[in-house]
This record gives structure tokens, C-alpha cells and sequence, in this order.
């Protein structure tokens, strides 16, 4: 009984399976006998392995120097040598309410970053109100200028020291002056000057636990109590002194923005066209670093730079970027992908125009440094774009 109903079973299916059989053989046949794939398939697999491309080299190019706000900066700049010279600046919030009389230490305390630098400083009292946000060494904030550049300050010597080690705490001469700088220091900080050459990186508010700080003991009640005020503002700044750049260098830095403008014509790229690549490649010349790990950003102009010049805007946040690691022989090449800011241009040229692109460093306020991008040569910019268009139409 078992033996017939599984062999019954056999032959149910079994012309089943020749139906499948034949039906696979007949597509089969038909497959290679077609020699068109889909309408468009084969156009648009000609053109991916064929897309076009181009290399640019720019049509305009300019480099300049800008004064910026250092009050981002996790770093505090004292020093100078050949190629910069960085004051720092730093306000404390010291309560009006404070009885001096009681007082018996008023100290500054200070982290350094490079723990092997050495420098002599001395602290005086700033004469003019100051923003974080826009001071610089021209500027006090982003619409006053300083009536002497670098800073105005009393003539007054209120600590000294040297920065030496991971920190230093030095007694601050605060108890001492008279109201009128005591009231400067209280609404306008003090300036720190260096005394000796060299450059050293101190720590700024951006941590708590090493930001600029007060420490002062006095009596409350008879018995000695200490407290501690960090600071509530400070920031870098920063002249050069002697670039030894020729005014026609493309040049980006940190510190002083050192920022390069470039202008590619891509007039030739169809609008139509998907942009695959678009790499901005050249190989610098490193002129100043005080770190291995430099990273450099682009940025879109929204303005025209041969009308505004360094007053031209840009989008803040960066289009693309990339990380340049200073080599002992200095070859590398610095590739930045650019290919949205390409694909921008041309696929929306009526209402986003190519006014060019900035290349600054990325933030600013990074470690001091300083390169050159040559304008001519195997080495200068050059922008390889590659494309796809889309497949054309069968039935034409």
C-alpha cells in the first residue's frame, strides 16, 4: 500500500519537473538570442566606463592675510620669533564686594600645554574693554578698534613669572593698587606680554580643569578660607612680525588667517551632468608649523572676490577637507574631495554661482602654521573632475 502510493506520487510530479525544465530551456534561448538589453541599460553602461573627465587649472587665484577672533582657541599663544607675536588677554570676574583689607594672597595660575618651553612673562592691567568673540590685534571686539595695536594697557607690572613645567602660580599685585586699576581689572582683564623669544602654548577657559585661574586666600570670620575664580574670558593675540612671503604667495595658516582664494572655470561640464569625482589636488610648501597633523578646509564664496576681496563672504561650514601630515621631505600631496561644491555649480548654475572657493585653515585658531600653495608648476592646483551624462534617448 505504501509502495504504491509513493510511486503514484512519482508520477504526479514528474511532468511537472519536464514543465520546468522545458520552460527554462526556452527562456534560456531566447536570453542569448537577444543581443539588446532594457532600452538605456546599455547606454548608461557605455558611459560609466567611458565617463568624461577634465583637469583644471585655475582661472584666478589670489592669497591674503586677516586679522581673527582668538577666542575659540583651546590654546593660548605667548611668545614671539622670525614669524609671529602672540599677547594673551584674560578677565577674571572679581566681585566688587570682595574686602581687600582681608585678603592675605591674590595669585595667577596658569597650565602650560608644551611642557618643556620656557618663558619670562609680566602681567599689566588692559585699559580698554574687550569681547572674546571679535578681540584681536586689531580690534577689541568686532567693531573697536584698539588705539594701539596689540592691545592698550597700563603701564603697571601687577605679576611677573616664568612659565616653566606643567603650571606655574605667581602672586598677583592686585591688593596693592589703587581703585582705578583695580576697577580696570576687574572690567577689562589683564595682558600678558612675553619677555623672552620663543613661543609657548598655555591652556585656555576651554577646560576647567586647566583654564587661567585666581586663586586668592583671605580671612572670613577669623579663620583663613581660600577661594578660586577661573577665568571668564581670554584669547590670543597675534601679528606676524616677519613673513618672508611674497605678496603674490597663495598662502594658508592659522593664527593670523592666511586664507587662498581659487576660481575654476567649469563652463565645460554640461549641466546635465553627474559629477563622480571632483578632486582639488596640489602639493604644498610647508613654511611654519608648530604641529605634525595640519587640516585644511574649503569653503564656498557666496560673494565675488574680485569685487570685495578679503571682505568677500563664505559659507562658514567647510564643503570639504582634509588632513595634512607634515612629511620629513615634504612630497605630499594634499587631496580634498570637492564634489558636491562641483555638482552645486553645475546642476544649479541659474541660481548658485561659481564665484570660487577658499581655502583656510580649519579652525583658524589651529596650532600656528603656515604653507604655501605654488601658482604655476606640476605642483599647483589642479581640479580632476570626472562625469557621467545621463543616456540618450533610443527612440530619437
Amino acid at each position: 500500500m505504501k509502495t504504491f502510493q509513493i510511486s503514484d506520487f512519482r508520477l504526479q510530479i514528474a511532468p511537472s519537473r519536464a514543465i520546468l525544465h522545458f520552460a527554462f530551456c526556452i527562456l534560456t534561448f531566447a536570453f542569448l538570442g537577444c543581443n539588446t538589453l532594457p532600452v538605456g541599460y546599455d547606454q548608461l553602461r557605455d558611459r560609466v566606463i567611458g565617463a568624461s573627465g577634465d583637469t583644471l587649472a585655475p582661472d584666478s587665484a589670489a592669497g591674503y592675510a586677516r586679522y581673527v577672533p582668538l577666542g575659540g582657541s583651546s590654546m593660548l599663544y605667548l611668545g614671539h620669533d622670525t614669524s609671529y607675536q602672540s599677547r594673551i588677554v584674560v578677565r577674571f570676574s572679581i566681585p566688587d564686594t570682595m574686602i581687600l583689607d582681608s585678603i592675605t594672597s591674590f595669585q595667577l595660575v596658569l597650565h602650560q600645554s608644551d611642557t618643556l618651553a620656557r618663558m619670562g612673562f609680566v602681567c599689566r592691567p588692559c585699559s580698554l574693554e574687550w569681547a572674546e568673540n571679535g578681540v584681536s590685534w586689531q580690534m577689541s571686539d568686532s567693531s573697536n578698534h584698539w588705539i594701539n595695536l596689540g592691545g592698550d594697557f597700563l603701564s603697571d607690572t601687577v605679576a611677573a613669572g616664568t612659565m616653566t613645567g606643567d603650571s606655574i602660580t605667581i602672586d598677583f599685585k592686585y591688593v596693592g593698587l589703587d581703585s582705578t586699576r583695580r576697577a580696570a581689572i576687574r572690567s577689562s582683564g589683564i595682558g600678558i606680554f612675553p619677555q623672552d623669544t620663543g613661543i609657548v602654548a598655555i591652556y585656555s577657559g576651554a577646560a576647567a580643569a586647566t583654564a587661567p585661574r585666581l586663586r586668592i586666600t583671605y580671612t572670613n570670620k577669623g579663620k583663613e578660607t581660600k577661594r578660586v575664580i577661573s577665568d571668564i574670558a581670554d584669547a590670543s593675540l597675534i601679528d606676524t612680525i616677519a613673513t618672508h612671503a611674497n605678496p603674490l604667495d597663495l598662502l594658508v595658516g592659522s593664527g593670523v588667517a592666511f586664507r587662498t582664494w581659487l576660481w575654476f572655470n567649469i563652463d565645460s561640464i554640461p549641466a546635465e551632468a553627474t559629477i563622480a569625482r571632483a578632486d582639488l589636488r596640489f602639493r604644498p610648501e610647508m613654511k611654519y608649523h608648530r604641529a605634525d597633523t595640519i587640516v585644511l578646509g574649503v569653503h564656498r564664496l557666496t560673494d565675488s572676490f574680485p569685487g570685495k576681496g578679503a571682505n568677500a563672504r563664505f559659507e562658514e561650514a567647510p564643503i570639504g577637507s582634509a588632513s595634512y601630515y607634515v612629511p620629513a621631505d615634504s612630497d605630499t600631496v594634499v587631496t580634498i574631495d570637492i564634489r558636491s561644491l562641483v555638482q552645486l555649480w553645475t546642476s544649479r548654475s541659474d541660481t548658485l554661482r561659481n564665484y570660487g572657493l577658499l581655502i583656510e585653515a580649519a579652525p583658524e585658531w589651529s596650532p600656528l602654521f603656515r604653507l604655501r600653495i605654488p601658482r604655476t608648476g606640476p605642483y599647483a592646483p589642479r581640479l580632476e573632475v570626472q562625469y557621467v551624462l545621463p543616456p540618450e534617448d533610443r527612440f530619437k
